[in-house]
């Protein structure tokens, strides 16, 4: 198997699992007005523990150079903020039942 496979397998894997996840942990807020965006700041905690520090672990790592041309910079930004206008989509559609 090509190896490209496993990590396409991954990823859907967590997208599938992510919904439920997120309304579990919603729900488990106990909080019905406010549970969603509560749970939402922790989907944020989370994703800068895995977006930021693992790649700048692995940067380090590798000794990597830190210079970043503005327009890759600018098109990776923009990436992640449609990644998560795109969950907090999934989070307001959760609320809207």
């Amino acid at each position: 198997m090509q190896t490209w496979i496993l990590f396409a397998l991954l990823t859907v894997a967590s997208w599938g699992i992510y919904g439920v996840l997120l309304h579990s942990g919603q729900v488990a807020m106990n909080d019905p007005q406010n549970g969603r965006y509560k749970a939402f700041f922790w989907v944020g905690i989370a994703y800068f523990l895995i977006a930021v520090l693992a790649p700048a672990g692995m940067l380090l790592a590798a000794q990597a150079s830190w210079s970043m041309p503005s327009k890759g910079v600018w098109l990776s930004l923009l990436a992640g903020a449609v990644g998560a206008v795109g969950a907090f989509g999934v989070l307001l559609a959760f609320g809207a039942k």
